[in-house]
This record gives C-alpha cells, sequence and structure tokens, in this order.
C-alpha cells in the first residue's frame, strides 16, 4: 500500500505522495507551522466568563481577564479532573496533497507537532496555558477532553517553565528566567494517544532541558472528528484580576499518513 502523506499547513514545493516506488525520500525542512491567530477562525468555550478581550498583533494573542475571586484548580489545566478554563479551539482540518481539506479524526495515523513561547504580560497572574489535540474541546470532565500537547507556565511573580501535556498531567522542565520556548511532538495511531516528548530552549536556540510524558489513553472510538485548542488557566489554585493578561504565542503542524 502506498503512503499518501497529508501535510499541514501545506505540502512543500517538490514534494510529491509517495507513490510506493521508494528512493531517498523528501527533505521535509520546508514544512510551515501555522501560527495561531485567536482572533481568526477559533471559537472560545469560557463556562465562567474568565475573558474580557482577545487581540491579535505580530504573532502575539493577547487575553485580558474577568476576575477570578475564589481560585479553583478546575481552573488549572495539569491535575484537575473537572475544567471549566477558558479554551479557544477549531476542528482540526488539514489540506491533502491536493490542497482539498480533509478532517482528521480519531483513528487516523498522524504526528503533532506544536510550539509554546513565553512572552511576558504587562499585568500578569499565576498562569498556565496549553497547545494541542483534543477530543472534545467543549466538554467539562477532562476524561472527555483528551488534551495532549504542549504546557507553558509561570507564577505571579518568578521564572516561567514548560514540558509536555497528556490527558491531565504533565511533565514540566525546572521554571527558570532563561527559557524561551517548548517544543513537544507526539504520535498518533489507532485511536490512541502517543507519548509527547519535549525540548525546551532559551531565546538563542540552546536547549534547556528535554523530558517526556508517558500517555496511555485511548480516544472513545475511531470515527470522532478531532479538536485543536489553545488552552488558558491559573497556575494551581490562584485568583485573577480583573484586567490582568496572558500573551499566547503558538504554532501547530500536523503531518497525516497511510501506514504501509
Amino acid at each position: 500500500m502506498a503512503g499518501s502523506p497529508t501535510f499541514y499547513p501545506k505540502v512543500p514545493t517538490g514534494i510529491a505522495p509517495d507513490t510506493g516506488g521508494g528512493g531517498g525520500g523528501a527533505d521535509l525542512a520546508a514544512l510551515g507551522f501555522v501560527s495561531v491567530d485567536l482572533t481568526d477562525g477559533w471559537t472560545l468555550y469560557d463556562p465562567d466568563d474568565l475573558v474580557d478581550t482577545v487581540s491579535h498583533s505580530s504573532g502575539v494573542n493577547t487575553v485580558t481577564m474577568n476576575a477570578l475571586g475564589t481560585g479553583n484548580l478546575h481552573y488549572s489545566w495539569v491535575n484537575a479532573t473537572n475544567m471549566r478554563a477558558p479554551r479557544w479551539h477549531k476542528e482540526l482540518q488539514i489540506p491533502d496533497a491536493n490542497g482539498a481539506e480533509q478532517q482528521v479524526v480519531s483513528g487516523d495515523t498522524f504526528t503533532l507537532q506544536v510550539l509554546l513561547e513565553y512572552q511576558a504580560a504587562a499585568s500578569r497572574f499565576s498562569t498556565q496555558m496549553v497547545a494541542g489535540i483534543a477530543e472534545d474541546a467543549t466538554a467539562t470532565v477532562y476524561n472527555d477532553i483528551e488534551l495532549l500537547g504542549a504546557v507553558l507556565q509561570y507564577p505571579k511573580v518568578g521564572n516561567q517553565s514548560g514540558g509536555a501535556f497528556g490527558s491531565q498531567s504533565g511533565a514540566i522542565a525546572g521554571a527558570t528566567a532563561l527559557f524561551h520556548r517548548v517544543w513537544v511532538v507526539s504520535n498518533f495511531s489507532g485511536g490512541r494517544m502517543g507519548t509527547p516528548t519535549y525540548i525546551t530552549s532559551q531565546s538563542s536556540g540552546a536547549i534547556l532541558a528535554s523530558g517526556q510524558r508517558a500517555t496511555n489513553n485511548a480516544y472513545t472510538d475511531l470515527t470522532t472528528n478531532l479538536d485543536v485548542m489553545i488552552g488558558l488557566g491559573t497556575l494551581g489554585s490562584q485568583t485573577i484580576n480583573a484586567g490582568e493578561d496572558a500573551k499566547i504565542k503558538a504554532w501547530y503542524r500536523v503531518v497525516r499518513f497511510s501506514l504501509p
């Protein structure tokens, strides 16, 4: 069976679908990332009205918050059981080799790559943000969301950190003022999420840390439309003052395959 790779955001010039004839392969360096603009094509799900405004400029999404007077782990993406934090989502649709949009479903075989970059807030709260793929982005029961991807976090005062996130827990490197980006990669196949691995780096590109979050979760079935999702919440059970903000800068890309 010949492979039929599907690239997102697009198939680079000179890369054609595998026809099964062998050969030297293709250079995937030309593959681009999708830059996240939350003001363009994303839907906000915010059950407790914590988001006041969202704006976008030069790849950075600025989210200004309403007050959260009583902190709760329901707003913290890592180690929660129920989840009421705001999140933006859209169906994970990718163009095939001919440019036609195709929906990625839970039974597909594909690779996710996602980047989160630290951007200093103007008036920050204890922040935790996630970016990745979800089975149901609007669920409030964590095992129904089934999110996998990258996490970036920082306290109200102190250093930032990041790592990999799967289901409802993360593997997060030690906090440091040198942290700039976290890059996460994971494979999916046969209705199961793979293990997301992460590398964190400085603004110079120098590596800080690496690790993984072992994930052994299966989707409900093989036919559910998957979502790409950006989540914003608190680091632990912290509060938010009205007017405090977070800046989200993220990219993702997906390569879907037909296995031989």
